[in-house]
């Protein structure tokens, strides 16, 4: 027979386990909801999205081809995946009056990426100088007119709602002109490619500093249900 202090000791370690697993339970419910959460509003964010293009697109304006492009771009949506395609959508933009399409197709030739946008990545020559040059030299007039790119998203984590945001597009170029760019050799060795130029990097990162974005456009006050 099991002693007294066994049957509490037994009853003790019972308590303790059946509150661990319900503290557990507690916690899985709660991460589930709150990412049932996320993946709601995630949903509502991206109908709210397509709204806005549709609604650009309905009135002519250049700007919803724009967002369309980048948002086959970004993923959200995937009717075009294809990197080819999805820059012939940027040019088809940029040929209806598009500055940011423009802008971005200009950043791609400079940054030789496949596909225009890719916002959350600095840019660089990869090594390709001859498209870094000719990539700058028609961002430059670009962004002497318009300093940014709008890209649709969801703000920040304090106020995460659907908006248009703007990117300081200048400030993708200035950091290679102040650190200079390498490209590491077959042998292994690294190779400078672009030297550090500080009157090159004053003139972009004077763009990036002065560029002044337009007020701020909350897409969930525009369409409500």
């Amino acid at each position: 027979m099991l002693s007294l202090r066994s049957l509490i000791i037994t009853g003790l370690i019972l308590l303790v386990t059946v509150l661990l697993s319900a503290c557990m339970t507690g916690a899985y419910v709660a991460t589930e909801l709150e990412n049932a959460d996320r993946k709601k509003a995630y949903t509502q964010h991206i109908a709210i999205f397509k709204q806005h293009i549709k609604a650009l697109q309905d009135k002519g304006d250049p700007l919803g081809d724009y967002f369309y492009a980048l948002g086959n771009s970004d993923g959200w949506i995937k009717d075009v995946k294809d990197p080819k395609e999805i820059t012939a959508l940027f040019e088809k933009a940029a040929a209806k009056g598009s500055m940011d399409a423009n802008i971005l197709l200009a950043l791609q030739e400079a940054s030789s990426d496949p596909k225009p946008g890719r916002l959350d990545y600095l840019k660089s020559p990869r090594g390709n100088i001859a498209a870094w040059e000719s990539g700058l030299a028609k961002l430059l007039p670009l962004l002497q007119e318009q300093c940014y790119a709008r890209r649709l998203t969801t703000g920040d984590l304090f106020d995460p709602r659907p908006q248009e945001g703007y990117y300081s597009i200048a400030g993708e170029i200035w950091p290679t002109f102040r650190d200079g760019h390498h490209t590491q050799s077959n042998q292994g060795e690294w190779v400078l490619k672009v030297p550090k130029n500080p009157e090159r990097q004053k003139i972009w990162e004077d763009i990036d500093n002065n560029c002044k974005f337009p007020p701020d456009v909350w897409l969930d006050t525009l369409y409500r249900d």
